[in-house]
């Protein structure tokens, strides 16, 4: 039976596609070629069951096309493909038939996407953070567990320590007060992904450890003094006021390795 078509409409998130209305109801969406190609235009009488089985092939063929092009420049996840095809203006239903063809060639695969993504982030991130990560990207939960568990704890702690150990270092440069390091050290583990056991018996043995190398028990204050006016003499030759030049040379012999209290007597003796 042949109906009229009563409004052909733009989509608002894909210029490429249009909204038909048949009767003044929705009808059906499709590619803006098909309406060139088959002549549609408002008031055209059309057989709707012949024109929806066209219009739906072209739909799956588009929808394919897009998936394949979105997954050519990076791997995704099932969930990311679905919820990027929607925005594109594809109904479920074509959307549907396209993820059970990737899934046939095996174009998408969470298995694979969850073990390669765990590969990659577990030597930078914690299991919690890896783990709320592919959660969000839609891998089922029983898949992620299953793979992060393939990873030892052993393995963890031992990529976490690096990582503390490297911002340990980092943070010595600008901080000398070791509660204040210990406190930015532990929230940046546990930020990063590290459960709080873990994070605690990390900041036990890298802050304490780097406690003792900061503060030897016998400077060697000849070497310090001889540092000290040696990078003294190159500082004042560009700057002239006495609390940047004492600020500076304070910074740089602290990131030496000298203590603070040592460096402090030495820029009095030094500089006022």
């Amino acid at each position: 039976m042949k109906q009229s078509i009563t409004k052909i409409e733009v989509q608002k998130k894909n210029k490429d596609r249009v909204n038909i209305y048949i009767n003044d109801d929705y009808g059906f969406s499709c590619g803006a070629e098909l309406v060139y190609i088959h002549q549609l235009k408002v008031g055209k009488a059309v057989e709707i069951n012949d024109l929806k089985t066209i219009v739906e092939e072209e739909n799956f063929l588009s929808c394919k096309n897009s998936a394949l092009k979105t997954i050519e420049r990076s791997h995704k996840t099932e969930k990311e493909i679905f919820e990027k095809l929607l925005g594109k203006g594809y109904d479920e239903k074509v959307i549907a038939r396209t993820m059970e063809f990737l899934r046939s060639y095996n174009f998408v695969d969470d298995n694979k996407y969850a073990e390669a993504y765990i590969k990659e982030k577990i030597r930078s991130q914690g299991k919690n953070k890896i783990k709320y990560a592919l959660l969000r990207k839609g891998i089922p939960e029983e898949i992620v567990l299953e793979k992060l568990s393939r990873v030892s704890n052993e393995f963890e702690r031992e990529a976490a320590m690096g990582l503390a150990e490297k911002k340990y270092n980092i943070l010595l440069k600008s901080e000398q007060d070791y509660r204040k390091i210990y406190k930015k050290l532990g929230d940046y583990l546990l930020r990063i992904g590290y459960d709080g056991d873990n994070v605690k018996d990390i900041l036990k043995k890298v802050v304490k450890e780097g406690e003792e190398k900061a503060s030897p028990k016998e400077p060697d204050v000849e070497k310090l003094r001889e540092l000290a006016e040696k990078r003294y003499n190159i500082l004042k030759k560009s700057e002239d006021d006495k609390r940047k030049l004492y600020k500076k040379l304070g910074e740089y012999l602290v990131r030496k390795g000298y203590s603070y209290d040592e460096v402090k007597k030495t820029l009095k003796e030094i500089i006022e």
